[in-house]
């Protein structure tokens, strides 16, 4: 019988509120450092910590426009049409379940990864899965903290310390990235010019439909 290669599969979530370039310099960034097999873009459809401005159409219409064409890269759609908040527990155990054979990575900003210990059923998630934490220079991991012990024995120093091993942590540097989300849309409400910070289709979306004003 022919052996079944193991691939090794990203996760990303975001709110992607609105998805800008930066996200796409991001990902294009981390699938130079890592060479995954497959990444899964998941957009948020009702994130529990976070307010919810958009529907959930226009969202994924904007995501897949400007991440969609990124070689490997697969838009998500599962949490952007629950019409229950979205937990990274109980997405990354569907997604588990889906590829058994497989190394699942689940990726996030240092910034989320801080506060990982107010995530729903975090003690259980963070027993099941590897993670990669995009370092973020303005959003430092703090001393003493929750997060920061968990790295502490968790840490490893390559993509190839997650082989056959699970609860592995790998810090990861990536260009910085001096944009949010939220500065785009309080541009947009300025009736600012952002044609910029965005795919031109996702700006033409957002225009056409009088989105963040």
């Amino acid at each position: 019988m022919k052996k079944v290669k193991k691939k090794l599969i990203g996760i990303f979530g975001g709110t992607f509120d609105p998805v800008h370039i930066g996200h796409k310099l991001v990902i294009e960034n981390l699938l130079e450092l890592i060479k995954l097999d497959e990444l899964i873009v998941i957009p948020n459809g009702t994130p529990p910590h976070k307010e919810k401005r958009i529907g959930e159409t226009n969202k994924l219409r904007m995501t897949k426009l400007a991440l969609g064409h990124i070689d490997k890269v697969k838009i998500d759609d599962r949490e952007i049409i629950k019409e229950t908040p979205s937990y990274a527990f109980l997405t990354f155990k569907e997604l588990q379940k889906e590829n058994p054979n497989d190394t699942l990575l689940w990726i996030m900003g240092s910034d989320s990864y801080s506060k990982i210990d107010t995530w729903h059923r975090y003690e259980e998630f963070i027993e099941e899965v590897n993670l990669v934490i995009l370092s973020r220079p303005d959003c430092p991991i703090k001393k003493d903290s929750f997060a920061e012990r968990l790295l502490e024995t968790r840490k490893i120093d390559d993509v190839k310390g997650f082989e056959n091993q699970t609860c592995k942590i790998l810090l990861l540097s990536i260009n910085p990235i001096k944009l949010t989300s939220t500065e785009i849309r309080t541009m947009i409400s300025n009736k600012n010019d952002v044609s910029k910070s965005l795919n031109q289709d996702v700006y033409k979306l957002i225009k056409e439909n009088n989105l963040y004003e």
